[in-house]
């Protein structure tokens, strides 16, 4: 008689089976996940899209493998302070040129409801993580990520020559952008910009930080210093060109027809604002380089 149990509904069944050879068996008719035991003490992670893993393994060598782009940023956090300060950077305000940029702070005051990461109100006991205004420096420096990192720039952080404005409350910096020589002429490096604030504590000097090009990864890991970025295009002439290029659409429109050369365009404008608002460099750049090679043959008409 042989030694095996049987359990019968009239809808789905399930089967538990035993083996002599200690091998378990999965079967699924749907998607399933499998976790298996080996005695090999490589472990192996197979992913087909961005994945964030944390990995204890006994082996001094871990392996990741992914069949797509992905991103890793390693930090080893500070797990006694927390950060309550949220820094904000309010509306930018550029020259007709496109010369300078000036950048206001738009943190504001903490109030539980409807500022939580606002600055701790003056006056107030002091708080772990918040600082008050006069508590912390401010400073500006940014990033060009359409320049290369075998440059001087990408990922380097970029500082201007003082922060004079460090103390000011309402705090409103005036960066102006570096220039390079074209045609005989110095005007503004154009292209992908990330300008970042960062508040500091009182004990730091600014100029031991000139020619720091690691100074925003600092802002970003120092327990007691606090970050803010925001991303820009400096290019007067792509700035012009996608003005022409909506006035000849909607010209267009009032003809009866539709540009659909312009939509791309456009959409490919608002595909580099969206990569810019998430921090996805390399692709802005891209975008960027798009638009710039659209515009170099731009041949747009009305009705």
């Amino acid at each position: 008689m042989a030694a095996q149990i049987v359990f019968r509904t009239q809808g789905t069944a399930t089967s538990f089976i035993s083996t002599t050879n200690g091998v378990p068996i999965f079967l699924s008719a749907s998607q399933s996940v499998r976790f298996l035991n080996t005695i090999n003490n490589t472990p192996l992670f197979l992913s087909g899209s961005k994945k964030e893993v944390l990995v204890t393994t006994s082996n001094s060598t871990p392996i990741f493998l992914t069949n797509s782009q992905a991103i890793a940023f390693v930090v080893t956090p500070d797990t006694a302070t927390t950060k309550l300060l949220v820094l904000k950077i309010g509306e930018l305000t550029f020259d007709s040129g496109q010369t300078y940029v000036e950048v206001p702070d738009a943190t504001g005051e903490y109030n539980a409801t409807t500022n939580p990461g606002g600055w701790n109100p003056d006056g107030d006991p002091p708080v772990v993580g918040r600082p008050a205004r006069d508590e912390a420096y401010l400073w500006t420096v940014y990033r060009i990520w359409s320049k290369s990192a075998a440059d001087g720039y990408g990922i380097n952080t970029q500082t201007p020559a003082s922060q004079a404005d460090e103390t000011e409350d309402p705090y409103v910096y005036t960066l102006t952008f570096p220039t390079e020589t074209i045609d005989n002429e110095a005007v503004p490096i154009r292209g992908i910009y990330q300008i970042a604030m960062m508040a500091v504590p009182l004990s730091e000097t600014y100029s031991n930080y000139i020619g720091d090009e690691n100074l925003i990864q600092r802002a970003e890991e120092y327990p007691d210093w606090y970050l803010t970025s925001v991303g820009v295009m400096v290019d007067p002439d792509v700035v012009n060109c996608l003005n022409n290029k909506r006035y000849h659409f909607l010209q267009g429109v009032m003809c009866g027809k539709c540009d659909e050369e312009y939509l791309n365009f456009y959409g490919i404008y608002v595909g580099m604002l969206n990569a810019m608002e998430v921090q996805e460099w390399d692709r802005a750049v891209e975008f960027y380089e798009k638009l710039k090679e659209i515009c170099a043959c731009e041949s747009s008409c009305g009705c």
